[in-house]
């Protein structure tokens, strides 16, 4: 991987702190379940394209910031332009998605089954990419995905259709992470975010215009996040969107340089600890803790997820030491 990447490459002095891209690394775990709760608090009032649309407002300033301190335009590299515009386009689909099924369920159920990317990751580089996948690994994905189906519950009397979106939130951002993978060297980690911040914007704004001139309301809390008109947000909102601005100008500044500062099979592992400050802000906040059967699912995906990581690692996959499988990037 070319050594202007910022958020894959590793010269000899930055490998050596490892600590650093931990706490980094924590830094982004501790920030990311805040942002969840201000979305999920947000989506009884006000559309899901108009919450992703404020919070690229106020990421961009922030981002293209740290990437002009990294090298500025120097160092824009876009690579193959529809490469990109897929990866921005699967992984905004990710995140409508997701924080759809926010508005419906809990952030530990929504955390837990989005966790399983690093599953369908390793699916989609056998289909796509070629990779070969052994029995270590076979064992890892089929645990995984016993456990996504225990939390689904697809066979359930009371079902619950927002755990579908929040798979479906694994599915796209996984295709995104094959899309990273395709572009490689041609592009660096500061140009992606920038586009993807752009990105964010714009779709954010179109689907605006389309759904708010919609008569289609429902009764279901995920898509009537999605089906409604944008309003004026009132000073309180206004602080809460410049919030998630910050936070997710910060975040992206922070996994950067948490998978700079070390290789991700040292950091990734680290992204669970996203896991339990879900649970902890679901209490707190929403008086929700995860039932049973959330539990036994959780450990399944992040016991696949850790396996995958670990094996990867061991086999010494490149792609895997540098560029990791992780499940914020870009978040």
């Amino acid at each position: 991987m070319a050594s202007t990447d910022p958020s894959v490459s590793l010269s000899s002095e930055q490998s050596s702190h490892p600590m650093k891209g931990i706490l980094f690394l924590l830094l982004a775990t501790t920030l990311f379940p805040v942002q969840d709760v201000i979305i999920k608090s947000l989506s009884g009032g006000f559309a899901v394209h108009q919450i992703v649309f404020w919070r690229g407002v106020f990421a961009l300033p922030i981002v293209a910031g740290f990437v002009w301190l990294e090298g500025g335009i120097r160092e824009f590299r876009l690579g193959s332009f529809w490469l990109q515009l897929a990866r921005a386009g699967t992984g905004f689909s990710s995140y409508l998605v997701y924080y759809m099924a926010l508005a419906a369920i809990g952030l530990a159920e929504t955390a837990a089954i989005t966790f399983s990317t690093p599953i369908f990751v390793t699916i989609f580089a056998m289909l796509f990419l070629g990779e070969r996948i052994g029995a270590f690994r076979w064992l890892a994905v089929v645990l995984g995905l016993i456990g996504v189906v225990i939390i689904v519950q697809p066979g359930a009397g009371v079902f619950e259709p927002a755990a579908v979106l929040a798979l479906l939130a694994a599915v796209f951002y996984a295709i995104s992470i094959i899309l990273t993978r395709k572009i490689g060297h041609r592009s660096n980690g500061g140009s992606m975010t920038v586009f993807t911040v752009f990105f964010f914007i714009l779709a954010g704004g179109t689907l605006g215009s389309v759904f708010s001139n919609l008569e289609a309301a429902s009764p279901h809390p995920s898509l009537d996040f999605l089906y409604r008109g944008w309003v004026m947000p009132a000073p309180r909102d206004w602080l809460l969107l410049l919030v998630l601005g910050g936070i997710s100008g910060i975040g992206f500044f922070s996994l950067s340089q948490a998978y700079r500062l070390a290789e991700a099979s040292v950091v990734t592992p680290f992204e669970y600890t996203y896991l339990p400050w879900a649970i902890l802000w679901g209490w707190v906040f929403f008086g929700s803790l995860p039932g049973a059967t959330t539990w036994v699912g959780l450990v399944l995906i992040v016991g696949a997820g850790l396996l995958i990581v670990f094996r990867e690692a061991v086999l010494g996959r490149r792609v895997v030491r540098r560029k990791g499988l992780g499940i914020l990037r870009q978040r």
